[in-house]
């Protein structure tokens, strides 16, 4: 009797966990209302949607417009593809980026930025660190290298590692 008891518990219990594993993951997101109200970094305990956070940073304490949210979102979903770092990391790697780049007048989108090495990423074959293309990129840029021209150092650089495979 004890047997089959304990075999309907442990395949509803599978039952249950495969479901759990099946569902989208649910972002929870807490809207900011203000800008000082914004973390200044995103940590595993902020409640705040990366690219949610991400757009509220660069709005200036504006509204924040849902199609930048989207575009973002859309952003770290293909970097999530080609990095190793979860999305709470690639926005906080992404503000950085912008914000160093801006120091030295070479503002950019921080969509572009992750879409963009993500693409050098990509022709690698495997995923890659996102902290280390942003300093790699950063540095360029700091020598006086155009976008694109720093796009394409990286791009040679990081595609040896494919045609060593």
């Amino acid at each position: 009797m004890r047997a089959p008891r304990l075999a309907a518990l442990c395949a509803t219990l599978a039952a249950l966990l495969c479901a759990c594993e099946d569902a989208a993951p649910q972002r929870e997101a807490v809207e900011v209302k203000r800008k000082d109200e914004l973390p200044k970094w995103l940590t595993p305990i902020d409640r705040v949607d990366p690219a949610y956070w991400l757009a509220a940073r660069k709005s200036g304490g504006a509204p924040v417009v849902e199609s930048r949210v989207a575009r973002l979102q859309a952003a770290l979903d293909i970097g999530g593809a080609h990095f190793l770092e979860a999305p709470r990391m690639l926005a906080n790697r992404a503000a950085q980026l912008g914000d160093m780049l801006s120091e030295i007048g070479a503002a950019e989108d921080e969509a572009e930025s992750i879409e963009s090495l993500a693409g050098v990423a990509a022709a690698t074959g495997s995923k890659q660190t996102f902290g280390d293309l942003c300093q790699h990129y950063f540095n360029l840029r700091k020598q006086g290298a155009t976008r694109d021209a720093a796009l394409a150092d990286l791009l040679e650089r990081y595609s040896v590692q494919k045609r060593g495979q």
